[in-house]
């Protein structure tokens, strides 16, 4: 099987605007009909706020969406709230007596002055009249004060998932004449089918994924393989190459699985599976970086019942490490200039419970010779430094383990005014103390950056002080395990001085450089 790209939880959540149409209506009033615009609805506190004149809704505070008429709203599994700005109000079924939670009307029923009270209310999913059903699409009716100041009337279709946690404003319309009404579901179109490329259908992410399943999709029939009954399509996109498994087998359910390359008809299938866990599915198969692919999921016969939710568990590859640190300077005991000017990752870092970020990082790596304690600062540093230490890189934008780590400790040189804004790990350090030994021959991964974004360039020396160096390979200058030409350069360039002296006669001269010749190439193991 093919590559699948990051497989990142996204659910279409942000501002929208939708343009209404004008059709002729009922038989009363002329109608706009908004058209089907399938407006998802956040399960949350905030819900969708839709004002029905201008088509703008704002899943989030309602300030974003002025001049709201409908607010469907609320965390529950089994009914959505219905809040009704001043003046307005959702109608109730005008057989569900005084229950404020039955909102769903008949078809063709009239919402108009004489209808059955209008407030607050809600759409509960029941067996009762005027109650909701799961998988399904219903219509309540509703008055509002338009932007004329005066009192419209309207209806809204809006579908539930598996339970009332997933919901969606389908379509609506409402009376361009003050006062004179609507019938439910007249002057639009039918509910939509199940479209398997809808933006608003749920989106794998690493981990379990808990799902309603829509039990009206179509079926999806695989030559040579199986038919999926009421076949629902959930969308990843690959990060990394690397070996992928989707399966059902958390949920225990009899589920049957494909991947495809895409939603639409005649697109490809990478692999099927029936029963793997039991009668659950399970496949797995190498991603390529970037590739989208869809898992479909279903039942194993029409209307078979599934779970709710439906558990599909995605498992990734580790991620690659991320390209700046596998790409560090090479840091020598000593002083290390650095310059984030260039720098534009900002990383993410967790020394301990602290989570923090570096920004415009700078990565080096650093390799003692000798075990002992250490000490790293950026003492002098021009503008305000953060400084972090750890062993591993980070994968691709995943967070550095770090097991020291410190803000402010030492005087700037610039850029901070007298405050000890530049950074330094010790035993003693703020943040998370540099209290451990590092040990001879570890590779640990040093970062330096900046303190906020948007942060002023940081610029200094990272000075790296502790035991004396052993030169496990004399005349590897840089620590890079091997010597080459820029080993040599180090060396021309101290000549005559006591700074690149490999011999110990504390001068660097030809004797030196014989060493560092008879011993080009990577160092021993």
């Amino acid at each position: 099987m093919n590559p699948l790209n990051r497989l990142e939880s996204h659910f279409v959540a942000c501002a929208a605007t939708v343009v209404a149409t004008t059709l002729v209506g009922t038989s009363n009033a002329d109608v706009v009909y908004s058209g089907v615009v399938n407006i998802p609805v956040q399960a949350n506190i905030d819900g969708c706020y839709l004002n029905v004149e201008t088509g703008v809704y704002v899943n989030g505070p309602g300030s974003g969406a002025p001049g709201w008429d409908v607010n469907p709203y609320g965390t529950s599994t089994t009914a959505v709230s219905l809040y009704a700005a001043t003046g307005t109000g959702y109608m109730r079924n005008p057989g569900a007596g005084t229950s404020t939670a039955r909102t769903r009307l008949d078809a063709d029923t009239s919402i108009d002055v004489a209808s059955f009270f209008y407030g607050s209310s809600s759409a509960t999913i029941g067996t009762l009249v005027g109650q909701w059903s799961a998988n399904a699409s219903g219509i309540f009716g509703f008055k509002f004060l338009a932007a004329d100041g005066l009192v419209h009337y309207g209806w809204l279709r809006m579908s539930m998932g598996a339970n009332a946690a997933t919901r969606t404003i389908v379509d609506y319309a409402y009376d361009t004449i003050p006062a004179t009404g609507v019938r439910a579901g007249v002057g639009g179109g039918p509910p939509p089918a199940y479209d398997p490329c809808a933006t608003f259908n749920p989106v794998l992410a690493f981990g379990a994924n808990n799902f309603t399943i829509n039990m009206t999709a179509i079926d999806l029939s695989i030559p040579g393989a199986f038919t999926i009954h009421n076949a629902n399509y959930f969308k990843a996109t690959i990060p990394w190459a690397g070996d992928y498994k989707i399966d059902t087998c958390a949920s225990g359910a009899d589920t049957r699985l494909a991947i495809l390359d895409g939603c639409a008809p005649g697109s490809n299938v990478l692999a099927t599976n029936d029963d793997y866990c039991g009668l659950s599915s399970s496949i797995t198969g190498a991603m390529a970086a970037g590739q989208v692919i869809y898992a479909v999921v279903g039942g194993t016969s029409p209307g078979a019942a599934l779970p709710v939710p439906l558990t599909i568990t995605v498992t990734a590859p580790p991620p690659p490490p991320s390209p700046e640190c596998a790409a560090a300077i090479v840091a020598t005991f000593g002083s290390n200039y650095f310059d984030n000017a260039s720098a534009t990752l900002n990383q993410p870092i967790l020394a301990g419970t602290l989570a923090t970020t570096i920004y415009k990082s700078s990565w080096f790596s650093f390799t003692p010779s000798v075990t002992g304690m250490y000490t790293f600062v950026t003492c002098g540093s021009v503008n305000d430094t953060k400084l972090a230490i750890g062993t591993v890189c980070p994968g691709v934008g995943l967070v550095f383990s770090a097991f020291a780590y410190n803000d402010d400790s030492c005087a700037c040189l610039s850029g901070c005014g007298v405050a000890l804004f530049s950074s330094s790990l010790n035993p003693t350090n703020t943040g998370v103390p540099l209290t451990q030994e590092l040990v001879a021959g570890t590779m640990y991964k040093i970062l330096v950056g900046g303190y906020s974004a948007p942060t002023l360039p940081t610029s200094g020396d990272l000075v790296i002080d502790g035991p004396p160096q052993t030169p496990v390979c004399p005349g590897d200058y840089n620590g890079d395990q091997v010597r080459d030409g820029a080993d040599l350069a180090t060396l021309l360039s101290a000549w005559g001085t006591p700074d690149g002296d490999i011999t110990g006669d504390g001068l660097t001269d030809g004797t030196d450089l014989t060493t560092l010749l008879s011993g080009w190439g990577p160092c021993p193991l």
